[in-house]
């Protein structure tokens, strides 16, 4: 799963702080119930010394039920029982609660003591805890929510602290995205204290430099080599059908000539190719105009028909909706004349091509056996299967290069064995 990197961290962070607040939580609410429960023994201690006070004094003792919820009840015992349990108990039991005319659980303290007689008797006294459960359950519930408030809040600061201190890490991401090859850029964001950011905006400027001079001189080597190859290309091509026309020339010498003219006719191809992509990426063509696409295909799908008339493929054009962009002319009959040829090339004898048409944009598809390869389809000189006549291997590069330059996005797909190439508006 694909997140932001402010929000990996905040999740990396809730998994400790959940598991400490929550720790934190539970050790709060467990000191508080023992010190509830110890509260509660106290006051037991004290009403039941301070009945067995007033009895060992001859004091008149309160009555049992003395109108509060604390009762006590006092027998005689065996010198024996008063032996073995010599030491004050605590624990659970049910006590009869007279105001609540219903037994109620309750906590009760035993313990055995010996009047001036030398008689043994035990007290018992007993204090409900319900008034004791639902404070515990006030304090639990409390304590829950002063966990949530507190997890919340430490996020909410974790989000603003990290977004705050990631502002130039932002910024540079901005940048990148903004960034186009061999187009005019901005100054890399250096803007902060940080050394680990500047270092990184450092290393993302040399970096562009390096490329953008590599870029450049690529270009320039790229339209400099076809320009100066062109001319000594057609001089050989037009020599070579000279002596093609020579009567003097026998049928051996002529069937290599001819193979000679047609490699000679595929590297004329390329170097016009070159040519045109290399002037399409230094953006001299004219200005962008309203296009109709929707004319340029039925044009293009008629003549590479009858080009690839032996090949019997069928075509066909549905237009729902007449698709209208701005570009320049020429680029347009570029994309649309070598995504029609790429279908047509790569298509085998009686296969079908059909052009769908939108609003939005227009898709190619051509029937086929195997997907290509999604991540180099789009790169110069992809031949999956090897050359085929007619083919430079740059066609997809040339509309891919187009689209880019003229807000439009072209894409790859295979489905129901057939090639899908969609021409879409960029949002």
């Amino acid at each position: 799963m694909i997140m932001r990197l402010i929000y990996k961290i905040i999740l990396s962070l809730s998994i400790p702080l959940v598991i400490t607040l929550g720790l934190w939580g539970w050790l709060s609410y467990r000191t508080m119930s023992e010190r509830i429960h110890k509260d509660t023994d106290m006051i037991l201690k004290d009403y039941s010394d301070q009945i067995v006070s007033r009895k060992l004094s001859g004091q008149e003792i309160p009555d049992r039920f003395n109108g509060a919820y604390n009762t006590y009840y006092i027998k005689e015992v065996s010198e024996d029982y008063a032996a073995e349990n010599s030491l004050p108990f605590y624990g659970e039991a049910e006590a009869y609660i007279r105001s609540q005319e219903d037994f109620a659980s309750s906590r009760i303290r035993r313990q055995v003591f010996a009047d001036n007689d030398g008689k043994y008797y035990e007290i018992t006294v007993s204090l409900p805890v319900f008034e004791q459960e639902t404070l515990v359950e006030h304090v639990l519930w409390w304590t829950g929510i002063l966990f949530l408030v507190l997890l919340v809040t430490l996020l909410i600061i974790g989000i603003i602290v990290i977004d705050y201190n990631l502002r130039p890490f932002n910024a540079l991401m901005k940048w990148m995205d903004a960034y186009v090859p061999g187009q005019p850029y901005e100054t890399v964001p250096a803007d902060t204290d940080v050394v680990e950011f500047r270092k990184l905006a450092e290393t993302i400027r040399k970096a562009v430099e390096r490329f953008e001079n590599e870029y450049e001189e690529r270009k320039i080597f790229i339209g400099n080599a076809s320009h100066e190859l062109q001319t000594p290309l057609a001089v050989c091509s037009n020599r070579l059908e000279m002596l093609l026309d020579r009567p003097d020339i026998n049928e051996e010498i002529a069937g290599e000539m001819v193979k000679l003219h047609r490699s000679l006719q595929h590297l004329i191809r390329l170097n016009k190719t070159l040519l045109l992509l290399s002037r399409i990426e230094n953006d001299q063509f004219p200005p962008a105009d309203e296009v109709d696409m929707s004319s340029i295909l039925r044009d293009s799908l008629e003549l590479n028909g009858e080009v690839y008339a032996h090949k019997s493929i069928q075509s066909s054009v549905e237009v729902q909706e007449t698709f209208v962009c701005r570009i320049n002319e020429q680029m347009a009959s570029v994309l649309v004349g070598n995504l029609v040829k790429n279908a047509f090339v790569h298509s085998m004898p009686g296969a079908k091509i059909s052009i769908k048409v939108s609003a939005d944009g227009f898709v190619v598809e051509n029937e086929g056996d195997a997907p290509l390869d999604r991540n180099r389809v789009f790169h110069r000189f992809y031949l999956p299967g090897g050359r085929r006549e007619g083919s430079t291997g740059l066609g997809l590069a040339l509309a891919y290069s187009v689209c880019e330059r003229s807000g439009l996005s072209l894409t790859y797909d295979f489905k129901e064995n057939c090639h899908i190439f969609s021409v879409i508006l960029k949002k």
